[in-house]
Formats: structure tokens, sequence, C-alpha cells
């Protein structure tokens, strides 16, 4: 194992998801959408629009979408002065408590504990208002315990796992953050330590530490926040205790597409990626679908 003052915050570069001219309707979606939960609308509305439409003008398409999504909604907060999704967070932590025994009923029946507990966690991903409009988690989780977690990574994580002693976990959304808890709580009857990170302030429906505590996330993990309101994982803008966390960990578990879209080009074989393909740019960078889940490794990012 290599040794913890060798491994740099950002580490070693690969291959890189570029943005890409499809991403541009996506961002406009994305205005539309926030200024919809912040009820904002009329002559206001409009000059907010034009506010982002100058952002994305300005969008480089050498950047990962994630940086311009950061700016855009940067913006819309600055400029509606609210936390647009806060209802949505209170009411998909909510929803996925509700779901949280019949899922650690299902564990208990599983041949294998740790996949179940991945593919719960990759179901709920869909929560992710970023790009959805509306979320069918009975659904999501149907097909995520029925669709093949392709590539062939799953045994080299479950290695990883089980060599492993601390673990980092990257966290996504409010709601997803109970699907999470559910693995996390099988790591923790594994004898791993987890440490679980959610966003310094809020962006989208990303966690954030109020959000942790209303799932109970600190029941099963040390909690932080990672220092900033950055969409996915910005490892410069990070707080130094996140990056002792980042450096120290022998596992990083990385929840969500834009999570991926900001590692992916770190090339550390550390890291596993969970998500839902949920953007044809992501799909046709990986070589996948839409709609399908994913397990791939760091260092191979095409897998």
């Amino acid at each position: 194992m290599e040794k913890e003052t060798e491994r740099r915050c950002p580490g070693s570069r690969t291959g890189s998801l570029k943005t890409d001219l499809a991403c541009l309707p996506c961002f406009y979606g994305q205005v539309a959408r926030t200024l919809k939960h912040a009820g904002v609308n009329g002559d206001r509305g409009r000059e907010i629009l034009r506010r982002a439409e100058k952002v994305i003008e300005k969008a480089s398409l050498d950047e990962v979408p994630a940086r311009t999504t950061t700016i855009i909604h940067r913006m819309l907060r600055e400029e509606t002065g609210l936390d647009p999704y806060s209802k949505v967070k209170v009411a998909y932590n909510r929803i996925a408590l509700e779901m949280l025994p019949a899922l650690r009923q299902r564990s208990e029946r599983a041949d294998d504990r740790l996949e179940c507990g991945v593919r719960a966690a990759i179901a709920g991903n869909v929560i992710d208002f970023g790009i959805y409009e509306s979320i069918d988690l009975d659904r999501s989780l149907e097909e995520s315990f029925h669709m093949p977690l392709t590539g062939g990574v799953y045994p080299a994580f479950s290695k990883a796992v089980k060599n492993g002693r601390r673990i980092l976990y990257l966290c996504d959304n409010a709601g997803e953050i109970v699907f999470d808890r559910f693995l996390i709580e099988i790591l923790r009857d594994m004898g791993k330590e987890v440490a679980a990170v959610v966003k310094g302030s809020p962006v989208i429906n990303d966690a954030t530490l109020d959000d942790a505590r209303a799932a109970g996330l600190h029941e099963c993990a040390t909690v932080i926040d990672n220092g900033n309101d950055g969409i996915g994982t910005l490892l410069e803008a990070c707080s130094p205790l996140f990056g002792e966390h980042y450096r120290k960990a022998d596992l990083i578990i990385s929840k969500g597409q834009a999570n991926y879209e900001t590692l992916v080009q770190e090339g550390d074989e550390r890291i596993f990626f969970l998500f839902k393909v949920k953007c044809p740019v992501v799909a046709a960078f990986m070589g996948r679908s839409n709609g399908d889940i994913v397990l791939s490794r760091g260092s191979a990012a095409t897998t």
C-alpha cells in the first residue's frame, strides 16, 4: 500500500469528461427547475434567466459540466436569496427513511449483503432534482436489483472493502443518503471505519450536515462536510479536514454522477463510483446506456 504522505489531493490525472454542446439545454433546464422550486416567475425570473445565459455563454467546453452548474446554482441562490430545494430535501429524507426497514429486511435475506447494499445505494441516486422533475423510487429499486452490474468490477470492490479499514464515502443527494446509510450500516457491521462526506453549504438537493443528521447518518459513520458548495467533488476547493480524510482513506466510495464527472480524471484506484447514468454525455463517455447502473473503478474510467 502507498504511504499516506505520497497520496496527493488531487491525484494523477487520466481522461477527463468534458462539457458537450448537448449539456447546454440541460443547463437551461436546471435554471428553469430551480426558479420553479424557488417560486420565482415573471419579470424577476426573466432577469435571473438572463444572468444565467451569460454564465452559460462563457461555459468552457474543456471543463467538466459540474463546474459550470456550480457557478449557475451559486448565482441562483444569490439572486433568489433562498435554498430552493430545502422542502424537497426534507420530503425525500422522510420518504427514504420510511423505506429503510424494508431494505434491512431484504439484506437479511440476501446471499451477499454487501452487493445488496451497493444496489440499494445506486437505486437512491435517482433522487436528483438537478436532472429529474419527478422521482419513482420503487421503480428505481426494482431496476437496481435486477439490472446487471456490468464490467466485472464488483469482485474488486468486494476485495477492496475486505482489505480496507478506513473508508471515505462521498455522498450526493438528500434522501439518497438514507440509502447510503443502509450500505454504510453493512460496512460498519463488517468492522469498517466510515467517514461520510456531505456538502459544506446548500446546492441543488445535495446533502448537507443538517440533511445528514435528519437521515441518521451520524448513527453509523463519522460525518463531515467538504467545506464548499461545488457540485460533485472539486478537490482544490475542499477543506483541509476533507483533504486529510481523502489522503488517509484505504477505499473511497463516490456516489453520484457529478462526483464521477469531477473525480474520474484522478485515475485513483482507491475510488469506486456508484451511480445511475442519467445523461447521454456521460453515457457516451463511459460507453454505457442512459439508465444503466454503474459500479466503476477510478483507475479504469470506462469500465
